[in-house]
């Protein structure tokens, strides 16, 4: 019974991610979506306290299955700097073959901000002291040393969240070949302290 339930919640999310990414949230309708999804409204309000909280859920199971990806690739074996790049080309695979995310996100992102942030960050703090021990190992080769974890962390997302935001704007490029490029190229800016570079 439980797993029945998990699915049909999971139909929903789906719908409800399709129906948000084509017409916006506002237009969109939660009878369309329980119609799409083959249940009654009664039941998305069995699972979902209102369409608003519908919305967040869509954005926030979408953010953990982007930081499953992520988790998976630093606490793998094998070199950090590779497990780094493998775990952003990881996360750049995800929301270039997820595209409605995206979409949901642009669109909704205003009027929603608030909402979406705080969830994003109790995320990111919750997983804190995993990156603490990815970065740690880092460390010792000399990466990563001008800035603490949760400084660096939060760098490194507003990166991807700003290619991202580009990308799906302009449907331009290969979101994955990005992520490695853009990675690649902040890994040899953050070896040493780059607040004692001289400019020649």
């Amino acid at each position: 019974m439980a797993r029945k339930e998990d699915d049909r919640r999971q139909r929903i999310l789906a719908r409800a991610q399709e129906v948000f990414a084509r017409e916006g949230f506002r237009s969109a309708e939660v009878k369309t979506i329980a119609e799409q999804a083959g249940v009654g409204k009664a039941t998305i309000y069995k699972f979902f306290a209102s369409k608003e909280d519908l919305l967040l859920t869509v954005v926030e199971e979408n953010l953990h299955r982007v930081r499953d990806i992520a988790l998976g690739h630093l606490m793998a074996g094998g070199d950090p700097l590779q497990r780094l790049e493998d775990a952003c080309q990881g996360m750049a695979g995800y929301i270039s073959t997820n595209r409605q995310f995206s979409r949901v996100l642009l669109q909704e992102a205003g009027e929603f901000a608030g909402d979406i942030q705080r969830r994003h960050l109790a995320m990111v703090e919750e997983n804190l002291p995993v990156a603490e021990a990815f970065f740690a190992e880092l460390r010792k080769d000399g990466y990563f040393t001008a800035m603490d974890t949760r400084e660096t962390l939060y760098m490194m997302l507003n990166l991807m969240v700003g290619s991202i935001w580009n990308w799906a704007l302009t449907g331009e490029g290969d979101m994955e070949k990005r992520a490695v490029e853009y990675i690649r190229i902040l890994i040899r800016g953050m070896r040493g302290d780059p607040v004692h570079a001289t400019h020649t």
